[in-house]
C-alpha cells in the first residue's frame, strides 16, 4: 500500500466513529472526543487533530467517498515548524536523561537557558511535542457491560474456531489428516449466522470467502467487529470494508471476553452440531462437514429459539432488516479485487504471485498499480496514473520469439 493510501485508511479510521448515528451524542461533541486522543500515524508518530481536521475529513468522506480521502499531504506535515532540530535534540536529551520529570520542569529550564530563551516556542508547542515522544497513557480498566446492537446490519461480529481433522490430497497425492478451521460471522442484534464455513486454512483468502458470501446473503453491516489476528488486520481488508462504508473494530489484544457473542455461537456448535457429528456420523471430507454444517445453522440454529433474545434470529432480524444496506449485484468481484504495486521491467513484464506477465512496452521502468481477483490471480488489469491499461497476459515466451510486440495493448 503507498503513503497516500495508507494516509486516506488511517484518516477514515479517525472518522469511522462518526459515520453512523449516536441518538444520546451529538455529532460535534462526538467530534471534540476524538481530539483528545492520540493517534499513530502510518509511519509510527504520535500526533493529535484539532476538530476542524476531523471535521473537513468527515465531510469529504460524506460528499466524495474514500477517494477523497486521498490527497496529496503538505510537506511539513506531521512536523512542528517552530521547534528546529537543535531544540528538538535538547527536549529528546531531557526526556531521556529524566524521563519522571514532567514537561514544566523542562521549560522552566530552557527558559532560564540563554541559548533558547530568545528563541523560544509557545509551551503548547513544547508539549505537542514531548507526547509524541512520551504520550499519556489511558489507565486500564476491567469494567465489563453487557450490549447489544440496535438493529439488525448494524454491527457484524466475527472469529475464528479449531475444528476437527480431515484427510486432504497432499501436494504428493497422498491423504493426510489436517485440521479445518471454521470462520463465522453473526449478527450482534439478532444472533443470525450471517455465514460460516470450514476452511483448511486459515489465510486471509479463506476469511475474505466467507466474508464475501456473507456479504451477498445478508447485506452490508454498518460495523464488523473483530480481534487482533492476523487475517482481521490485513490492509486488503480494510480497503475492502471501506469502500463499503464499514467501520472496522477490534478489540483489545488478548480479550475474549468482549466478543462474548460469537464465542458463545461457537460454543452452541461445538457442543450442538460438532460433537454429536463426530460420534455419530463423521463427515469423511470438507465438502460433506460443510454441507451438514449449513443445514444445521439454517434450520436448526437461526430457526430455533434463541434462549437469550426469546425468538429465532431469523425472525429477530427480519424486524429491522428493512434497514440494511445491500450489496448491489456484480460489484462484489470487483469490491473484492486486491491492489499491489509493481515495477515494469525495459522487457514489459513484471512478476506477481509467483508469475511474469506482459503489459505495454510503454510502462518500461515505471511503477503501475495491478489490480486482480485474489481468487483467480492469473487476470490483472494495469492502471498507471488513474489510465487503465488493461489486462496482462502471462508472458509466453515462445509466441513473442516469433510475433512482434504491439506497441500498445487494447484497454478491455
Amino acid at each position: 500500500m503507498n503513503s497516500e493510501k495508507e494516509m486516506a485508511m488511517f484518516r477514515y479510521s479517525v472518522i469511522s466513529p462518526l459515520l453512523h448515528g449516536d441518538s444520546n451524542r451529538s455529532l460535534k461533541k462526538r467530534m471534540r472526543e476524538l481530539t483528545d486522543r492520540i493517534w499513530t500515524l502510518p509511519d509510527g508518530k504520535l500526533r493529535q487533530f484539532s476538530c476542524g481536521t476531523i471535521e473537513d475529513w468527515y465531510y469529504t468522506y460524506r460528499n466524495y467517498g474514500f477517494a477523497g480521502l486521498v490527497k496529496q499531504q503538505r510537506k511539513d506535515n506531521g512536523k512542528f515548524r517552530r521547534l528546529d532540530n537543535e531544540i528538538c535534540s535538547h527536549i529528546d536529551r531531557f526526556i531521556k536523561d529524566y524521563p519522571k520529570l514532567k514537561t514544566s520542569v523542562l521549560i522552566s529550564r530552557m527558559r532560564n537557558n540563554a541559548k533558547f530563551s530568545n528563541d523560544l516556542p509557545s509551551e503548547s508547542t513544547i508539549y505537542r511535542y514531548v507526547r509524541t515522544i512520551r504520550p499519556r497513557r489511558e489507565i486500564p480498566t476491567k469494567e465489563r457491560r453487557a450490549f447489544e446492537a440496535s438493529y439488525a446490519g448494524n454491527l457484524w461480529q466475527t472469529d475464528l474456531m479449531y475444528g476437527p481433522y480431515l484427510p486432504q490430497l497432499n501436494d504428493r497425492g497422498k491423504w493426510i489428516k489436517k485440521q479445518t478451521f471454521l470462520i463465522a460471522i453473526i449478527d450482534d442484534h439478532s444472533r443470525l449466522l450471517c455465514h460460516g464455513e470450514f476452511y483448511f486454512t486459515q489465510d486471509i483468502l479463506a476469511y475474505l470467502g466467507c466474508l464475501k458470501t456473507a456479504l451477498c446473503k445478508r447485506g452490508i453491516p454498518e460495523k464488523l467487529y473483530c480481534d487482533n489476528g492476523k487475517i482481521f488486520l490485513s490492509d486488503q481488508v480494510k480497503n475492502i470494508m471501506a469502500e463499503l462504508g464499514t467501520t472496522v473494530l477490534h478489540t483489545a489484544v488478548r480479550d475474549a471476553a468482549a466478543k462474548g457473542k460469537i464465542e458463545r455461537y461457537f460454543l452452541t456448535v461445538r457442543n450442538s452440531f460438532l460433537n454429536p457429528l463426530l460420534a455419530l456420523e463423521p463427515p469423511k471430507n470438507l465438502e460433506e462437514l460443510n454441507k451438514k454444517f449449513w443445514r444445521w445453522s439454517e434450520e436448526s440454529y437461526n430457526l430455533k429459539v434463541h434462549s437469550v433474545i426469546n425468538t429465532t434470529p431469523i425472525e429477530r432480524w427480519m424486524n429491522t432488516s428493512h434497514k440494511v444496506r445491500l450489496l448491489n449485484i456484480g460489484i462484489e468481484d470487483e469490491i473484492f479485487q486486491f491492489e499491489e504495486t509493481r515495477k515494469v521491467k525495459k522487457d514489459g513484464t513484471f512478476s506477481l504471485k509467483n508469475n511474469i506477465y506482459e503489459t505495454s512496452w510503454t510502462l518500461a521502468g515505471k511503477k503501475v498499480s495491478i489490480r486482480y481477483n485474489p481468487f483467480f490471480p492469473e487476470q490483472p488489469y494495469v492502471s498507471f496514473e488513474e489510465k487503465k491499461y488493461g489486462k496482462a497476459n502471462l508472458l509466453n515466451r515462445h509466441f513473442n520469439n516469433k510475433a512482434p510486440r504491439k506497441n500498445s495493448m487494447e484497454i478491455n
